[in-house]
């Protein structure tokens, strides 16, 4: 190997350290005892346990927020590619008067603040009852995802060929059919790339949920921040443990769906 290869790899494995090193870390703490993560210098060798992980699975507060959080993101999701995937494609093929007016105006909804926008955001779900919702959490949701989905998806379409929208046409087939019938097909790796994407960016989200619920909905973010931080300690074990099994979601899906999310980045869906 050449050396400038050998730099680089050692680069790239030093920052794959650096970047892996709070999940390890998160993953050595849930298996410790009390007396274990309080000791200075923390220790590296000691007897692992399963104690917190039991904690945390027997916990119905944890099991509710877990469920939360599965309701919340599928909605808004679910309806962040209801309405950004034909956005992203009428974007990205048709031609009209301020298509990159509104293409800036939905990535500005990204660029703005939360604590901009949550002000007139909660007092129009007071308004029409959706506060403490899953429904209000999941519109939320879709504020929160919908600018990515649509510019990913947008760079995406754009780098595909036209040539067999163009023979649909030829034969006939109207805009929707060929954007269901042809397009999304071809465009799997997209839609998929900006799911994950969007899953992520919901799944994570505090602000909002934190902001716009009170009693009747709480997501993982939420209940791990109020459930083990207390006024004198932090029950690290038990929070270690609480965030491992959060992120297992998120593994799950970049393992399923890591081809089609490679290809789907390789091939233009983020520029």
């Amino acid at each position: 190997m050449r050396p400038s290869k050998i730099i680089a790899y050692a680069w790239l494995g030093l920052c794959a350290l650096f970047f892996a090193f709070p999940g390890v870390w998160m993953v050595v703490q849930s298996l410790k005892r009390p007396i274990d993560f309080n000791s200075s210098p923390p220790k590296v060798l000691f007897e692992p346990t399963l104690e917190n992980y039991y904690s945390v699975l027997s916990n119905p507060g944890f099991l509710n927020a877990f469920r939360d959080s599965l309701v919340i993101t599928g909605i808004g999701v679910g309806l962040g590619l209801l309405i950004g995937v034909p956005f992203a494609y009428v974007l990205a093929r048709f031609d009209f008067k301020g298509k990159n007016d509104i293409a800036h105006f939905i990535l500005s909804t990204r660029m703005l603040p939360a604590v901009v926008i949550i002000v007139p955001l909660a007092k129009t779900f007071q308004m029409f009852g959706l506060l403490d919702s899953y429904i209000g959490l999941g519109i939320a949701h879709v504020v929160l995802v919908l600018a990515v989905i649509v510019w990913v998806l947008r760079s995406f379409l754009q780098a595909l060929p036209p040539d067999l929208e163009e023979s649909g046409t030829m034969d006939g087939a109207r805009p929707f059919r060929i954007m269901v019938e042809l397009v999304l097909p071809i465009a799997r790796p997209g839609i998929f790339t900006v799911a994950a994407l969007a899953f992520l960016f919901s799944w994570n989200d505090l602000f909002f949920v934190l902001t716009l619920t009170s009693f009747n909905v709480q997501s993982l973010p939420v209940f791990l921040v109020t459930e083990y931080t207390g006024f004198l300690a932090v029950r690290w074990g038990e929070m270690s443990a609480a965030g491992v099994i959060s992120i297992a979601p998120i593994a799950v899906i970049i393992v399923l769906l890591r081809k089609n999310i490679v290809r789907g980045l390789s091939m233009g869906a983020v520029k």
